[in-house]
């Protein structure tokens, strides 16, 4: 499955169990009720950032959140590093290199200049480096060991 239409699949379902409305969530997100009816009706690339504080919200991984997986893990997950130190470290705890990251997948080289730089990667790149080193979103973003 598309991981974005995941994402708005999982989402709709966690917004229509919390019987929250657009505008009662963007308030608790402190987010704009705009954002909040793109996630639910279109499917939109969603930030590191924004992914982590909806999982933190319905208290899920995002792996769940994404529809990458059916189990609710209801768990207390680790407070992330910044991007630019995990995806270092990930690449050298999967042995492996930004080299070989951009050679086999779609990402380029100023993408990941960008993230050392602090800017935060979207969902679909996470999911192609989360693919590609075979581990899951949470352990790629730092929320897990």
């Amino acid at each position: 499955m598309n991981i974005l239409l995941g994402f708005r699949n999982t989402f709709n379902e966690l917004l229509k169990d919390s019987e929250k409305s657009i505008t009662e969530l963007s308030k608790e997100l402190n987010t704009s009720p705009y954002v909040i009816s793109r996630w639910k009706n279109r499917n939109v690339d969603i930030k590191m950032r924004s992914l982590i504080r909806l999982s933190d919200y319905f208290n899920c991984s995002l792996e769940y959140l994404c529809g990458k997986t059916s189990t609710y893990l209801d768990y207390n997950p680790k407070t992330c590093p910044k991007f630019s130190k995990q995806v270092v470290k990930v690449l050298k705890d999967c042995k492996s290199s930004s080299y070989s990251l951009f050679k086999d997948t779609k990402i380029k080289p100023a993408q990941y200049h960008n993230w050392k730089k602090g800017t935060e990667p979207l969902l679909t790149s996470l999911e192609t480096i989360a693919e590609y080193l075979d581990i899951t979103l949470d352990y790629l973003v730092g929320r897990e060991s």
